[in-house]
C-alpha cells in the first residue's frame, strides 16, 4: 500500500481529494435511500446538500490537512464512494467515516479503504486513537468496524439520532 497526503494506492483502490467533476458520479450514491439511511441523521440528500457537503470536505482539507477522500476503483477508474476523517464536533476526537454505492456493497471495498484510511491516521499524522459511528441496524458497518479492531464503547446522541460508538488505539 502507499500513502501520502494526496492520495493512497491499496490493492484495488485509490483514495483522493473529491474534485467538482465528481459531483454528478458522487450525487448518484449519496442520493440513494439505502445509503442516506445510514449516514448522519439518516435523512434524504439532495443535489445542494450533496454540493455543500463536497464543500465541506474540500474546507476540511484546506484548513486541517485531512479530511474525506473519493474512493475510486483502479478496475475502471470509477467513484464507488468517500473514506475518511471529521473532526466530531465539540470534541477533539476524529471520525472515520464511509460510505459506498450499493452496487459495491459485499465486495469488501469498505474494509480495504478504511484499512488504507487507519494506516494514514496511524503512520502519517500519528494519531493515537480514531472513533466510529454507526447505526447498530447496519451489520455491514458494523462488522467492518469489528474487523479492523474497533471496539464499541457506548451508545451516543449525534445528529439528534442514538448511534453507537466505537473507538480504535492506533499506538
Amino acid at each position: 500500500m502507499q500513502i501520502n497526503k494526496d492520495e493512497i494506492n491499496s490493492k484495488r483502490l485509490l483514495l483522493r481529494r473529491l474534485r467538482p467533476d465528481d459531483y454528478e458520479a458522487y450525487c448518484e450514491i449519496l442520493i440513494q435511500r439505502e445509503v442516506t439511511r445510514w449516514l448522519g441523521s439518516g435523512k434524504d440528500n439532495t443535489r445542494e446538500n450533496i454540493k455543500a457537503v463536497m464543500n465541506k470536505f474540500e474546507k476540511l482539507w484546506e484548513e486541517n490537512d485531512y479530511g474525506v477522500w473519493a474512493v475510486i476503483t483502479k478496475e475502471n477508474n470509477k467513484l464507488i464512494g468517500h473514506c475518511g476523517f471529521l473532526p466530531i464536533a465539540n470534541s477533539s476526537e476524529v471520525e472515520l467515516l464511509y460510505a459506498f454505492s450499493p452496487k459495491c456493497w459485499g465486495h469488501g471495498y469498505a474494509t480495504e479503504a478504511a484499512e488504507a484510511a487507519v494506516a494514514f491516521a496511524k503512520d502519517i499524522y500519528k494519531w493515537k486513537s480514531l472513533v466510529a459511528l454507526a447505526y447498530h441496524e447496519n451489520k455491514s458497518s458494523v462488522n467492518v468496524l469489528n474487523k479492523l479492531g474497533f471496539k464499541y464503547i457506548e451508545d451516543q446522541e449525534h445528529f439528534g439520532v442514538k448511534l453507537a460508538s466505537f473507538n480504535l488505539i492506533l499506538n
